[in-house]
Formats: C-alpha cells, sequence, structure tokens
C-alpha cells in the first residue's frame, strides 16, 4: 500500500520533511510517527495508517512534500493476502471492503484508479487519495473567517495561474470576484512587480499584494551575507502586512495594581506541582475572557463584503508565544468556562509543546482575541498588531515597582503597563478606554471577575 501526505489543516498543501523515524524493513504500530513535516503553521507528525512493515521510503530530510503525495511504501497483512489470492484483479470489487485506517489524519492511497463503493457505514470525511479527481474543492474557501467571494470555477481558474483569491479585489456585486478580476490582478501584480505600471486602486477587503521596491546593492558598502526565511517568519511577515495596511488601528495604553495579584500568586505556587503554577498571563485569560463577554464588539470581525459585523459567541484566545522559531500564537479554546487554575494548567502545557514544535496547525486557528506578554523580557509598553480578522488584541509589559498615591501618602505598589490596539472600524475610542480600564479593575480586583462573569 501507499502511505500519502494527509490533510493536515486547513489552507496547508504542503511542507518540509525535517525527519524520518521509519525505514525500510521496519515494522511499526498504527498511529506510531513515521515522520516529521514542518508546515507554515506548526511541525506535524504523519503516523502509520495501520501496523505494517515499510518496504520503501520516498522522501529525505529537508525535501519538500505536498498533500497527496506517496512518502513510504509498506506491506500489511490484508496486503500480503490479497498478493497471494491469484483471484485478487487489479480493481476491488464493489462488495469488497475498503481499508479504513484508525488515524484520521492519514489517508492510505489505493493501489487501484478505480475507487471501491464506500461503505454505508463510512465516515462522511474520507481523506482524498493522490490520483481522485481535480475538482474536489467546490465549497466555500474561508481563511480564518474571512469568505472568498467567488465561484468555484474562478478559484479554480485562480490556483491554475498561481494567485491566493483572497488577494484579489472584486467588482461585482457585494465584491464577488470574477475570472476578469483574477486576470486583472495578475496583469496588474506582473506590471507592478517589473515596472510596468503604477499600482491599482485599493478599494475593498482584498486589497492586492504590495510589491517591494528592488533593493540597492550592499556589497558596495561592505560584505554581507544572507539566510532564508523560515517558514513562520514569511507566514507571519504575510500576515502583519496584510494586517497593516488594511485595518486602521489605535493603541490605547492603561496600568493595573498586580500588588495583591502577585502577593497570591507567590503563595500559591510555593505549594503547587509545576504543571499548576499560577502565571500573570492565566489571569489576563480569564480577565479578558470575561471582558469579551461584557464587550462583545471586542470578539467580532468586520465583513465589508457584506456589510456585516460578526459577533461570536465563543471565546478562543490566542497567546504569543516566543520560540526558537518564531512567534506562535496557540489558542485556548473556550476560555470563558474555565477557572484560573484550569487556564493555567491549560497554558503551562500549550506553551511547552509549542516551544517544543509539538502542536498541531489546528493549535493555532480560530482565536476571536490575543494577548502578547512580553513581561518576561522586558519593556515599559509597546503598540501590538491586530491579527485579522481579529478586531483586537492585549500588549502586556514588565511590571515594575512604583511610588503611587494612596489617598494618605506613597506607598510602593507594583504596576502592570498594558497596551491595547483594536479595529477602529469597529472599536471606538471610548469603547477601547472603558474595555481596557475594566481590565484594569478586574486585575486589580478579581471579585469584579465574580459580578460579571
Amino acid at each position: 500500500m501507499d502511505i500519502i501526505v494527509p490533510e493536515v489543516s486547513d489552507g496547508v498543501t504542503k511542507g518540509t520533511v525535517i525527519s524520518v523515524a521509519a525505514g525500510p524493513g521496519d515494522t511499526v504500530e498504527a498511529d506510531q510517527t513515521l515522520l516529521e513535516m514542518e508546515t507554515d503553521k506548526a511541525v506535524v507528525a504523519i503516523p502509520a495508517p495501520v501496523a505494517c512493515t515499510i518496504t520503501e521510503v520516498l522522501v529525505e530530510e529537508g525535501q519538500e512534500i505536498s498533500v497527496g503525495e506517496v512518502i513510504m511504501r509498506a506491506e500489511d497483512g490484508d496486503t500480503a493476502e490479497r498478493s497471494a489470492d491469484p483471484a485478487a484483479g487489479t480493481a476491488p470489487s464493489p462488495e469488497s471492503e475498503p481499508v479504513t485506517a484508525p488515524a484520521p489524519a492519514v489517508a492510505v492511497q489505493a493501489p487501484a484508479p478505480a475507487p471501491a463503493a464506500p461503505a454505508a457505514s463510512e465516515p462522511p470525511e474520507t481523506p482524498v487519495a493522490a490520483d481522485a479527481p481535480t475538482e474536489v474543492d467546490l465549497s466555500t474557501v474561508r481563511t480564518g473567517d474571512l469568505v472568498a467571494p467567488a465561484a468555484p470555477s474562478v478559484r479554480r481558474l485562480a490556483r491554475e495561474l498561481g494567485v491566493d483569491i483572497y488577494q484579489v479585489q472584486g467588482t461585482g456585486p457585494a465584491g464577488r470576484i470574477s475570472e476578469d478580476d483574477v486576470r486583472t490582478f495578475v496583469r496588474e501584480t506582473m506590471r507592478r512587480i517589473t515596472g510596468g505600471g503604477p499600482a491599482p486602486a485599493v478599494t475593498g477587503e482584498f486589497p492586492g499584494l504590495h510589491a517591494q521596491r528592488p533593493l540597492p546593492d550592499f556589497t558596495r558598502w561592505g560584505p554581507v551575507h544572507t539566510e532564508p526565511l523560515s517558514k513562520v517568519r514569511r507566514i507571519t511577515a504575510d500576515a502583519m502586512g496584510y494586517a497593516w495596511s488594511t485595518i486602521p488601528m489605535v493603541t490605547q495604553e492603561d496600568a493595573a495594581d498586580l500588588t495583591d495579584f502577585e502577593r497570591y500568586r507567590r503563595e500559591f505556587n510555593a505549594k503547587a506541582p509545576t504543571e499548576d503554577k499560577l502565571t500573570t498571563t492565566a489571569l489576563l485569560l480569564k480577565v479578558c475572557a470575561t471582558a469579551l463577554k461584557v464587550f462583545p464588539q471586542f470578539n467580532s470581525s468586520l465583513d465589508l463584503a457584506h456589510g456585516e459585523l460578526i459577533l461570536k459567541d465563543h471565546v478562543h484566545i490566542g497567546v504569543a508565544v516566543d520560540t526558537p522559531g518564531g512567534l506562535l500564537v496557540p489558542v485556548v479554546r473556550d476560555a470563558d468556562t474555565k477557572g484560573v487554575a484550569a487556564l493555567a494548567r491549560e497554558l503551562n502545557d500549550l506553551a511547552d509543546r509549542t516551544r517544543q514544535r509539538r502542536i498541531s496547525p489546528a493549535d493555532m486557528e480560530g482565536g476571536t482575541f490575543t494577548i502578547s506578554n512580553l513581561g518576561g523580557i522586558g519593556g515599559t509598553g509597546f503598540t501590538p498588531i491586530v491579527y485579522a480578522p481579529q478586531v483586537a488584541i492585549l500588549g502586556v509589559s514588565r511590571a515594575q515597582m512604583r511610588p503611587t498615591w494612596n489617598g494618605n501618602e506613597f506607598a510602593p505598589r507594583l504596576i502592570m503597563p498594558l497596551s491595547l490596539t483594536y479595529d477602529h472600524r469597529v472599536i471606538d475610542g471610548a469603547d477601547g478606554a472603558r474595555f481596557l480600564r475594566w481590565i484594569c479593575r478586574a486585575v486589580e480586583d478579581p471579585f469584579n471577575l465574580v459580578m460579571e462573569g
């Protein structure tokens, strides 16, 4: 049987092999890791679909592979039995039972081009084999919460031309994208890259690419060296460039008195096991989750194409994690339904797996709000960039002891600077100030969480 690269996540089409864990002659168990593949979002382990013996490895470390590509060939008991049966033809009969993999993330490619009729009890989502028809993606395409308003034929044309449909500005009703829009995008992009014409006007949600101006020859002034951008850095650059060029952002600053919480945190951590250690970020997760229920416009996305504000009834908060490979943002789901202790345990585990690049792409999708805490590194303040299609992000800087007037005298208090950046198309300045002040009060007096949560 042929083992192929599965569809590991929505929007991920290829990756780079970073390690191969099985070789020819190795007998592996079901779900045992065969290789690890680095995608734009995370490192994904590709497991064995069934217990089998590897007969051939078709990839090597550093090789780029695509979804549907054969990576290994293997034999299991069923394969050997079919090979020994002289009556077995090249195509299975309709009554034969299809081979199903217990691991839902990995597909097994059938040796014959004619697919067997699916059993009535077969799961509705079956991975597509590499030799299946190419016209399978006929559903509405999404990137986060943005929808590309285009017909399947238009999306197919965009794929054939190597165009990201989300970069194309539609000229039809409600921003509908036509085939002419795709071809116009290709022409205008080539003109900008080659210097053959001015950049086209941008009027909608999908503004098009911004070509970089040619760089000078830096060797004229001294020696240089280059290094390739990592996949994480490339995807970060694309996301931040898109957000900066499309979202009118405002950053407001405030400060919270962390003294009482820090005293409680130290007492709690002195008795807690390592995996249950309480962090300031865990408290902020709970505070922000509750604040998003009080101020629902901060838990939304703007849909200009349809003239709507999408208000989310779920609260999934992304937490920026600094890793050797770059900044990654895993998502803590349903943060509004969990206590601070549970959030601390989940966050500690999630951050540890993120730094080891052991999280899946799905762990970094679906966030509705983001927290970026640089307090462990330093700094007195910064302006975080909203991560589209979200509308707000909270930045946290290092807390410092400051003399604070308590009504009678100046007393030392631990003050934590906070920076809130938001999409001014959705959120007004007064609402931004109220939201940030609510967070500060909740940090200073967590009783507010009980009253509002």
